[in-house]
């Protein structure tokens, strides 16, 4: 297909570390290419979103509600606090407004651990601003997301998704990482082939449909996948004018209006566009331009859908 052969063209000429390309559109796989064998890899941040699907089907199960407060589920580590942290919601956490200053787990992330007390490191740090006022991009807000499913469903968050999510979709016996306490890390450490995801890309494009069933509440994809937090001043390096339009519940917006993406380090992108009725996901293992990647759905794949 011409769209294959020229997105190999083009990975190959700007050299970039492509694994796998699987283009999608009207519920059909209309491109793909493996540049190496199907294997699950780790999605790194893509991970998250796989939390808030998880959050948006335990509350259409009525385990929990987006504005529940933070202190309602931790009310020891919330006691003696700032009071943000009695005012911080689930809400707050899906959309990285906490009201930290930066991400508590920068410093255990950059050590490579140790990670036994991320609950300890989220609400040991100060807040700076008031929930719901400012995004701070936050690997330990979803980390404690993953703790409410597991006490609002008595198991981890991998095996809640299992029969709910994971084996409708023909995804058998997934590896996803936890801490010492048996908690999904749920900030990363999912992993999955390229295959997977675009299933669940495609989930997602479906509204939560897949084969007749209702795997996710339409209603919950419809506020994830608009913007809840201005992401304007997001600044580091790699930052790209795709990173500047907003973020939802642990998604972003993209620069191309109605479309949004999965996001993690390396360049693992799964860009959902619901006007083209298409899913472009790409799984590599890109460390110096990993944003070029994503470039490419802008630059080689968009005209030809």
């Amino acid at each position: 297909m011409e769209i294959v052969n020229l997105l190999v063209e083009e990975i190959q000429k700007r050299h970039l570390d492509v694994l796998q390309v699987i283009v999608r559109q009207r519920d059909k796989v209309i491109g793909q290419h493996d540049f190496a064998g199907q294997l699950p890899v780790l999605l790194w941040s893509v991970s998250k979103t796989f939390v808030s699907m998880a959050i948006g089907i335990a509350r259409d199960e009525g385990l929990l509600r987006l504005e529940d407060r933070l202190a309602e589920y931790f009310p020891d580590e919330c006691k003696d606090k700032d009071m943000g942290f009695a005012k911080m919601t689930i809400k707050h956490l899906l959309t990285m407004t906490t009201g930290h200053h930066q991400c508590p787990m920068d410093e255990v992330i950059r050590n490579n651990g140790p990670f036994d007390d991320i609950k300890g490191l989220f609400f040991n740090q100060e807040l700076v601003y008031e929930p719901g006022r400012r995004f701070t991009y936050n690997n330990g807000a979803t980390y404690i997301l993953s703790r409410i499913i597991s006490m609002v469903s008595g198991v981890s968050l991998r095996d809640y998704l299992m029969p709910r999510l994971f084996e409708p979709l023909g995804i058998q016996d997934p590896k996803w990482e936890e801490d010492i306490h048996g908690i999904t890390f749920g900030c990363s450490g999912l992993y999955l082939t390229a295959n997977d995801l675009s299933k669940f890309g495609q989930l997602l494009l479906n509204k939560g449909m897949w084969k007749g069933n209702k795997l996710i509440p339409a209603d919950y994809i419809d506020e994830a996948t608009r913007p809840h937090a201005d992401t304007s001043d997001y600044d580091p390096y790699f930052a790209t004018a795709d990173h500047h339009q907003g973020y939802g519940y642990q998604i972003w917006m993209n620069r191309l209006p109605g479309t949004y993406r999965l996001d993690g380090m390396f360049g693992q992108y799964v860009v959902v566009m619901p006007e083209k009725d298409a899913v472009v996901t790409f799984v590599s293992k890109e460390r110096i331009n990993m944003t070029g990647i994503l470039e490419l759905t802008w630059d080689c794949i968009l005209e030809y859908l």
